[in-house]
């Protein structure tokens, strides 16, 4: 028997709301709970029933951003995933939505249509085997897990904790790349507030994120952080200190060095990789191709295997790769992956992660 997964839709628009009740019940398995239509409905639904998962729309209605901390103080495990509008959204709150814990912005289909809603039913598929593998495997405690999403590992085919087993030394380190999808801003909002101005390394970072976002994703954490942080542009010299983002929407891949040893940043629109554009494989390939080794790449939490082939593209040129632990993931997809092909060197939390980098870049 197939385990319900349970949904409450937040949202003032009638014709959204009626518009993801028919996807929702395209889909076997789903079942709403309810619909609130404003800020007091949804705290009194959740009061009295329990979902696994929440739509929220982030009008002014619905409370807006203060919605999502009343919500984490109500019940801190309850799974949030915002729709927008982006002809109404104000990207500076979806940026801050999703660094305050939740864990996908996806924009709301026109009608059933267009692009978007294909786009969209494909990724509430995604997140509904997700959430029922969480309900299958309701033990967490067992296994040791305390985030929302997760790819659910039988104890026998739990990886080996390598978090004790120190990385091979390397002479120095030349650049730092970075994978990050589902869960990721909330993390690398950390990460980028530790870490210190002076890293003598540019850093190249690709973040699964809607295309309007990207550039105040990256203000938001150049706003926290010591060093350089901006949405990368084409030509852009890769320098030390510097933190280049992937825009959404394009791939971004890395020049091979010219005579003086300059190395540019290169974006194009080819048609995306594993689902995604932009994508952590054609970065890290393109790293692989351009340096000759002492390459450190970071594989944070996010869906499916984006990253993967890439890391052992690099592995070839000399390259160290960490993988975030599995139960600090919001989704264990993209680190398993690279934990699976034996492709991580340590897999480590991400305060270990941020003071493994100062210590092997500094």
């Amino acid at each position: 028997m197939i385990d319900k997964l349970d949904i409450i839709i937040a949202d003032e628009n009638p014709g959204f709301v009626q518009l993801l009740k028919k996807m929702c019940g395209s889909i076997n398995g789903i079942n709403i709970l309810g619909v609130a239509h404003s800020e007091r409905m949804l705290i009194a639904k959740i009061n009295h029933v329990n979902p696994d998962l929440i739509f929220l729309d982030l009008t002014s209605g619905m409370g807006g951003i203060r919605i999502v901390d009343t919500i984490r103080k109500i019940n801190s495990d309850l799974n949030v995933i915002v729709t927008y509008d982006p002809k109404i959204q104000d990207s500076d709150i979806l940026v801050k939505a999703l660094e305050m814990g939740v864990y996908e912005c996806v924009e709301k289909p026109g009608d059933i249509e267009s692009r978007q809603y294909n786009e969209f039913r494909l990724h509430l598929l995604t997140i509904t085997g997700l959430l029922r593998s969480r309900k299958r495997f309701s033990n967490r405690s067992a296994l040791n897990y305390k985030n929302k999403f997760f790819m659910p590992l039988k104890t026998a085919d739990k990886p080996a904790d390598k978090s004790s087993v120190p990385v091979s030394s390397m002479r120095k380190i030349d650049v730092v790349v970075v994978a990050s999808s589902t869960g990721g801003p909330e993390i690398l909002s950390r990460i980028f507030s530790i870490l210190p101005g002076n890293l003598k390394v540019p850093i190249l970072l690709v973040q699964h994120i809607p295309v309007a976002i990207t550039q105040f994703f990256a203000k938001s954490l150049n706003d926290k952080s010591e060093l350089d942080i901006f949405q990368a542009s084409h030509g852009d010299e890769i320098l030390p200190s510097k933190v280049y983002i992937a825009p959404g929407g394009q791939h971004m891949t890395v020049s091979k060095p010219d005579d003086q040893g300059k190395r540019v940043i290169r974006l194009n629109s080819r048609p995306p990789v594993n689902s995604v554009r932009p994508s952590a494989d054609m970065l890290f390939e393109s790293i692989a191709r351009s340096y000759q080794g002492n390459i450190l790449a970071i594989v944070l939490t996010g869906m499916g295997e984006d990253g993967k082939k890439g890391v052992a593209a690099m592995k070839d040129k000399g390259c160290i790769c960490i993988s975030q632990k599995a139960e600090t993931c919001v989704v264990y997809g993209m680190p398993r992956a690279v934990d699976d092909a034996g492709l991580s060197d340590e897999s480590l939390d991400p305060l270990s992660i941020t003071q493994k980098i100062v210590m092997m870049v500094q």
